[in-house]
């Protein structure tokens, strides 16, 4: 396996804002409607549950916003193959968690988002469930995100052309 590109992913700070904020918005959404439900009427049963789904989500969102991660070492090789690779919390040291060998061979898959400030991949091992990487220009150095945006965009391009050539097959000679 020859590498052509390799990326380290550290954990997008702008990310973690992102998501603060958002905590932030339904929690003020939640106080409204709680003030608002304090004029009574019928609808005082659904202001408070969603006054709970509010609270709840933005519980949830901060949560998930403050969680240690880790990050990620992508590499893409000439032929198109991707594998991923688990590597410390702070991923500039350049200490990989996994041997060279090791780490988990994906498969871009469609669906993905390929945009010049924003990256969402959809990536599916052999085995398992889809991972979704959400990647901001601050995850990465400038000259990696923009040769890892790429690199994704030769690979969607070319597994695009082998479903075509795919589909123009009969049915008995695929």
């Amino acid at each position: 396996m020859t590498i052509a590109l390799s990326a380290r992913v550290r954990p997008s700070r702008l990310w973690i804002v992102l998501q603060i904020a958002m905590a932030a918005v339904l929690l003020s959404v939640a106080r409204w409607l709680f003030q608002a439900s304090a004029a009574g009427g019928p609808a005082d049963a659904l202001c408070y549950l969603l006054v709970l789904v509010c609270a709840t989500a933005s519980f949830v969102l901060v949560i998930r916003a403050l969680r240690p991660r880790t990050g990620l070492r992508i590499d893409v090789t000439r032929l198109g193959q991707i594998r991923l690779v688990e590597t410390y919390p702070n991923a500039e040291a350049g200490l990989p968690r996994l041997s060279d060998a090791e780490g988990k061979v994906v498969q871009l898959r469609q669906g993905s988002t390929l945009w010049s400030s924003l990256m969402v991949l959809r990536l599916q091992p052999v085995t398992g469930n889809t991972i979704t990487l959400i990647l901001l220009p601050d995850s990465m150095r400038d000259d990696a995100f923009h040769a890892l945006s790429v690199a994704c965009r030769w690979i969607a391009a070319r597994q695009n052309h082998h479903d075509a050539l795919s589909n123009d097959l009969p049915p008995w000679l695929s």
